[in-house]
C-alpha cells in the first residue's frame, strides 16, 4: 500500500525533527561565529589585538558551521528516528498489516531490542548525516544567494530552494539509503556489516544497484522539502528567529 507506515512515520518524526532542528539551529548560532572569529576575517592576534590574515573565507566557514551543525543535529535525532524507521519499513514491505499489530508483534518477539536492530542507530546515521549535510548546505547557499535577494518575503522562493536542496541531498545519498534499508530489513543476512552489505549489493546488481529507488525518493523528498522549508521560514519570521530574512539585505534582528 502506498500509505503503509504513514502513522508510524508521522508520530515518530515529531520528536526527532524537533531535536534535529533545535540542535542544528543552536549549533549554527554558536559555531559559525566561533569559526569566523578563530579562522576567518574576525581572527585576532593574542598579543596586540590586530587582525590576523584569515585562514578561510567567512562564507566557507559558514558552510563548515552548517555542515557540523547538521551532523550534530542528526546524531542527536537518530536515536529517536530508528524505532519508527524500523516499524515503517516492516509495514511498507508488507510484513504486517497495521501499525499496532506491528508494534505488538515486534515487542512480543524481542522486547525493546526489536526496535533497535544490530547497529540500527549507526546504520541510520550512515544515511541521515550525509543527507542532512548535503541538503542543508545546499539550502543555506540557495537561501543566501536566491531567497533573500527578493525585495519582499517569497514563499515561492522558499519552496524552490527547499525542493532543490532536498533533491540534491537525495541524489547524493541514494546509495547510502539502499544500504541502510537492506541492513534494517534483514540485518541477519549481512551480519550488521555495512561492508558486507555493500559487497553483496554490488555482486547482485553492480553499481546501478545503488540507484534503485531513486525516483520514488525524489518524488517524496522534493515536494516534502519544498513544503517543509516554506513553513520553516514562515515560523522563523513569525517568531522573529535570529537570521530569518524578510526583505533583501535585512534580517528580523536588524529591523528590531
Amino acid at each position: 500500500e502506498l500509505y503503509a507506515g504513514l502513522a508510524a512515520s508521522a508520530i515518530g518524526s515529531m520528536p526527532s525533527i524537533g531535536i534535529y532542528y533545535g540542535v542544528y539551529s543552536y549549533g549554527k548560532r554558536v559555531l559559525i561565529p566561533h569559526f569566523q572569529e578563530t579562522y576567518g576575517s574576525k581572527r585576532r592576534s593574542d598579543c596586540d589585538g590586530d587582525n590576523k590574515a584569515p585562514i578561510m573565507s567567512d562564507n566557507a566557514l559558514k558552510l563548515v558551521g552548517v555542515a557540523v551543525s547538521a551532523a550534530l543535529g542528526n546524531t542527536a535525532a537518530s536515536a529517536f528516528r530508528v524505532p519508527y524507521e524500523v516499524v515503517k519499513q516492516k509495514l511498507q514491505t508488507g510484513q504486517y498489516t497495521g501499525t499496532m499489530t506491528c508494534l505488538s508483534a515486534m515487542f512480543k518477539a524481542d522486547g525493546m531490542r526489536a526496535f533497535f536492530p544490530s547497529g540500527g542507530v549507526a546504520i541510520q546515521m550512515l544515511r541521515d548525516i550525509p543527507y542532512a549535510v548535503f541538503t542543508l548546505m545546499a539550502y543555506e547557499i540557495l537561501r543566501d544567494n536566491y531567497v533573500t535577494q527578493a525585495e519582499t518575503t517569497s514563499p515561492v522562493r522558499d519552496a524552490i530552494a527547499g525542493a532543490t536542496a532536498g533533491g540534491f541531498g537525495t541524489f547524493m545519498t541514494n546509495g547510502l539509503d539502499v544500504i541502510k534499508t537492506r541492513l534494517q530489513i534483514d540485518p541477519e543476512l549481512y551480519g550488521g556489516s555495512v561492508l558486507r552489505c555493500t559487497q553483496m549489493a554490488l555482486e547482485e546488481g553492480g553499481p546501478a544497484v545503488f540507484m534503485r529507488g531513486m525516483v520514488p525518493r525524489l518524488m517524496h523528498k522534493i515536494p516534502a522539502n519544498g513544503f517543509f522549508f516554506v513553513f520553516f521560514e514562515f515560523y522563523r519570521r513569525l517568531l522573529r528567529v535570529e537570521g530569518a530574512h524578510d526583505v533583501k539585505g535585512a534580517s528580523t534582528d536588524e529591523k528590531r
